[in-house]
């Protein structure tokens, strides 16, 4: 089984169910909760503080159909779930922020490389070597 994709919305995912079911696709729903749930609630697609894996998943049953339902989705408009695509995403279009931070681990790292690098000459130097 392979994860296909994730929605808070039951509705989302029934669609989808149904979508693969009417092309001949096996999948299985987990972390569905149908007792004690409210018929309707608030949440956000861009809220990133709440914890996308206790979301309803929809997975392919059969590795063999998975091309074929990651393209069904993907004629819907829908792109399939990737696993960790905001972080595949902020490592491609790195922020400003993200960017001075990098650099200045750069900058860190070559000080410290060229304090070990003085280092090594004094030694070098003490010991009578060079």
């Amino acid at each position: 089984m392979r994860p296909l994709y994730t929605s808070p919305r039951q509705e989302n995912i029934d669609r989808v169910v149904a979508l693969l079911a009417e092309h001949g696709i096996e999948s299985t729903v987990t972390g569905r909760s149908n007792w004690n749930r409210p018929s309707y609630q608030r949440f956000s697609y861009s809220q990133r503080s709440e914890n996308r894996e206790s979301w309803p998943q929809v997975w392919v049953n059969r590795a063999d159909d998975y091309t074929q339902a990651r393209a069904l989705l993907r004629g819907l408009g829908i792109e399939p779930m990737v696993r960790h695509g905001e972080e595949l995403a902020m490592a491609r279009n790195p922020t400003p922020e993200m960017r001075r931070a990098s650099v200045a681990t750069r900058v860190r790292r070559i000080v410290l490389l060229a304090l070990a690098a003085a280092f090594v000459v004094l030694m070098l130097r003490y010991m009578g070597k060079i």
